[in-house]
């Protein structure tokens, strides 16, 4: 099956509110909120104009606005696009906002050709194009000037797998070709697409290894300048209460992930893989 975009589309229209909380309900997603924008801060200067596609309810949009940018926010689903209207509004920044685009990140002819300093494509954007990642990555470069940057985080083939220790997911890997091409994971392949129809996987996805996103992201021409991943040392679903109850311990273990998201040996154990590369000059 290649890439649904109504199925994507379905699925966050669903989703509502929940895609906000995503990333403040639990340490796990407070830290990956912390280390994306911690990337995203060394790309982004006052009056750089950002394309923020697949923005969901806008979270990294309004992290752009706050660090001085003018902002386009683009997603597949209506929904979330007024729930991304509406947080810019509460916050106050919607003067920074120069519109709200339902598209598909395979399509973005709304925009001309290099019309924007950053574009944006955080959250899994390119895992839920599927096959169609190449196509994807396309339509992103040929909206940034020459000189911008492209920023992705896609969800990582190895950052998933470690997930089977914490929910001790013996079924999951006793019937594990039915939710992901497993010979190509044991074969070390680059990029491991999982299976329609999954009960594990909510929407077909390609994920991707740190290796496998380098390479699509030079292939689509861009030069790579820096690879990271969220949440390398505390995966999704570890269950921490205590560090949950501390405020001290929460705040250094979030300092610790920004400190070792960007280390060669755990890159690729993060959830999320990140990488922030430019559109070299004409």
């Amino acid at each position: 099956m290649t890439y649904d975009p109504q199925g994507v589309r379905r699925f966050f229209d669903a989703s509502g509110e929940r895609e906000w909380q995503r990333l403040e309900a639990t340490l796990q997603g407070r830290s990956s909120h912390v280390v994306h924008r911690h990337i995203l801060a060394d790309f982004v200067q006052p009056g750089f104009r950002l394309l923020d596609a697949g923005s969901g309810p806008g979270r990294f949009a309004i992290d752009a606005v706050k660090m001085g940018a003018r902002v386009t926010l683009a997603d597949i689903s209506n929904v979330q696009l007024e729930l991304a209207r509406k947080q810019l509004s509460e916050s106050g920044l919607l003067d920074h906002v120069d519109g709200f685009h339902v598209a598909d990140v395979l399509d973005l002819s709304a925009f001309e050709d290099a019309s924007f300093d950053v574009v944006l494509a955080f959250g899994g954007v390119l895992s839920y194009t599927r096959d169609r990642y190449d196509a994807a990555l396309r339509e992103l470069v040929r909206v940034v000037r020459p000189g911008g940057a492209v920023l992705v985080s896609v969800m990582s083939v190895y950052g998933i797998m470690r997930l089977t220790g914490p929910l001790d997911a013996a079924k999951v890997l006793e019937s594990v070709d039915e939710h992901l091409d497993w010979q190509s994971l044991l074969d070390g392949s680059d990029t491991v697409l999982t299976r329609a129809g999954s009960v594990e996987f909510h929407q077909p996805l390609v994920l991707f290894t740190s290796n496998g996103l380098r390479r699509a992201m030079t292939d689509a021409g861009l030069r790579v300048e820096r690879v990271a991943s969220a949440n390398p040392l505390l995966t999704e679903y570890m269950k921490v209460p205590q560090m949950e109850a501390s405020a001290l311990a929460s705040e250094r273990l979030v300092q610790l992930e920004v400190a070792a998201c960007e280390h060669p040996g755990l890159v690729d154990a993060g959830g999320h893989l990140i990488v922030a590369a430019r559109r070299p000059l004409d």
